[in-house]
C-alpha cells in the first residue's frame, strides 16, 4: 500500500513491527530526519560507499537486511523522489510491505517538516492567498517533478485548494502526480516560449538525480547524460494557460532547469495578469527583474533556489491592507 496523504508519525510506528527508511541522496534524508522526531529501525541506502557509516544517529545498512524482515509488517520511509525506482528493489526481498514518501510523515513536534517544498516557498504561496482573500486560487505548477517530494505546490493541493494545473513531461512523474494528486489536471508535455512542438528530452540516468532533466543539450553534455533521451511534445506557455485555465492564474511556478527564462519572457501577463511568479533565476537575477518590471512585476522575496515576482497592483493591494 502507497500513502497518498499526511499520516501522523506515531499511527505508523504503532501498525508496523519495522519502520525502514530509504534512501540518503540529494540532502533529504538529512534534512528530514533527526532521532528526536521518531525512530528508524533500518536505514537503507543503495551507495555501496555509505554501508556501514553513520548518519543522522543510524547506521546504513544494504538492501540484504531486508531478509531478515520477511514474513514481518515493513512500512518504508522514501526519502528520494524516485519511489518506482525503488520498489522492485524492495520486491527483491518483500512480497509484502507498504510505503510512504518521507514529506507526508506528519511530525507534530516539528513544524518547520509541514512544508514540502525545499524552502518554504508553498507556505510563502499559502500565505499570500490568504492575506489576498483568494478563495479558489488557480495554480500553474511548470516543471513538477515529483508531484510531493521537494515541491512547491503539494501543500495548496493538501489544504484543499485543488484547482491546480501541472505541466510535467516525465512520463514516470506524471504517473505519480496521477495518484497523489488525482484532482489536479496534468499536461504531459514541456512548456516553451516559442510555438512548440517536438523536443529531445534529455533524462539524468543517476538516480539520485533522477526528475532533474533537461531540454538543454548544452547541460546535458556537460552534466554526462545527453546519450540518454527521448522526443517529447513541447507547447507554448500561453497555448497551455489558454486551453487549460478558466481564468488567470493566481500563481505560476517554474522549475524547467533551463528554459525558465524564454517561458516567462513569452509569457502574456496582460491577458494571463498572474499575482506571484517563483522562478530559478540562477545568477541571473538581474536579467529576470528587468524583464519583470517591464511587465509590471516587482520583487516579492527570495528563497535559497528560488526568486519570487508580484504583480504590482497586488503588492499594493497588501501594502493597503496593512496601512488599515
Amino acid at each position: 500500500m502507497r500513502y497518498t496523504c499526511k499520516t501522523n508519525i506515531n499511527e505508523l510506528r504503532t501498525s508496523y513491527d519495522y519502520l525502514v527508511g530509504w534512501g540518503a541522496g540529494r540532502d533529504e534524508y538529512d534534512r528530514r530526519y533527526n532521532l528526536s522526531l521518531y525512530q528508524l529501525d533500518y536505514m537503507i541506502d543503495a551507495a555501496k560507499e555509505n554501508w556501514g557509516k553513520i548518519r543522522c544517529g543510524i547506521k546504513m545498512e544494504s538492501q540484504e537486511i531486508l531478509k531478515n524482515l520477511v514474513g514481518k509488517k515493513v512500512c518504508f520511509i522514501i526519502y528520494p523522489n524516485i519511489e518506482l525506482e525503488i520498489m522492485p528493489e524492495i520486491e527483491k526481498y518483500l512480497k509484502e510491505y507498504d510505503f510512504i514518501a518521507s514529506r507526508l510523515i506528519d511530525c507534530p513536534q516539528a513544524p518547520y517538516l509541514h512544508s514540502y517544498a525545499t524552502a518554504n516557498e508553498d507556505i510563502i504561496f499559502t500565505q499570500l492567498i490568504e492575506a489576498l482573500g483568494i478563495k479558489d486560487p488557480l495554480y500553474v505548477d511548470i516543471g513538477v517533478c515529483h508531484p510531493v517530494v521537494r515541491n512547491n505546490t503539494y501543500l495548496l493541493y493538501e489544504k484543499g485548494y485543488t484547482n491546480g494545473i501541472l505541466i510535467e513531461p516525465n512520463g514516470n512523474m506524471c504517473e505519480l502526480a496521477q495518484i497523489y494528486r488525482p484532482k489536479n489536471k496534468i499536461v504531459e508535455a514541456g512548456a516553451s516560449g516559442d510555438e512548440g512542438g517536438i523536443l529531445r528530452y534529455y533524462m539524468n540516468h543517476q538516480s539520485s538525480l533522477k526528475g532533474y532533466n533537461t531540454f538543454n543539450q548544452e547541460v546535458a553534455e556537460r552534466e554526462g547524460f545527453a546519450d540518454n533521451y527521448k522526443d517529447v511534445p513541447v507547447m507554448n506557455i500561453n497555448r497551455i494557460l489558454e486551453e487549460n485555465c478558466t481564468k488567470a492564474p493566481d500563481i505560476i511556478d517554474i522549475d524547467t532547469e533551463s528554459m525558465d527564462f524564454e517561458i516567462l519572457e513569452a509569457l502574456d501577463t496582460d491577458r494571463f495578469r498572474v499575482k506571484l511568479i517563483c522562478v530559478e533565476v540562477w545568477g541571473r537575477e538581474a536579467e529576470f527583474s528587468q524583464m519583470m518590471e517591464k511587465k509590471g512585476y516587482v520583487h516579492y522575496m527570495s528563497t535559497i533556489e528560488n526568486t519570487l515576482y508580484i504583480a504590482k497592483e497586488a503588492a499594493e493591494q497588501l501594502r493597503n491592507r496593512r496601512i488599515r
